[in-house]
């Protein structure tokens, strides 16, 4: 098991005027995998709001769900692991947030070095 590293990335910003807000992970260096164990979400400042998660390389974009935010400041958790290889980004997209919203997700888990993922 030598090799992973655990992480916790936060990823903030504000929602536009149209309040929607795109956040993605930093790129991965050559070789990297990206085990995601658990995103969180939460929009803090209104009572509704669509948070979509899942991936993307080179603009092809694959979702995991979509989460309809209903109260305000509520964490939402999906705890279904994810692998992303070093080519592609996380990517969580708030829609209907409302303008100058603060919008955040965490991604927890852990980096490995190709080759080195097994778990024994």
């Amino acid at each position: 098991m030598a090799g992973k590293r655990p992480f916790l990335f936060p990823l903030a910003g504000t929602s536009n005027a149209a309040g929607n807000l795109t956040l993605k992970s930093r790129p991965l260096k050559p070789g990297e995998v990206l085990c995601v164990q658990l995103i969180s979400v939460r929009n803090s400042d209104t009572d509704s709001c669509l948070a979509t998660f899942g991936f993307e390389r080179a603009g092809l974009q694959v979702w995991l769900e979509t989460v309809t935010m209903t109260t305000k400041a509520y964490v939402y958790n999906y705890y279904k692991p994810v692998w992303v290889p070093s080519d592609y980004q996380v990517v969580v997209k708030f829609s209907a947030a409302g303008d100058s919203k603060l919008c955040e997700a965490w991604l927890y888990g852990y980096l490995a070095r190709n080759g080195e993922t097994r778990v024994e």
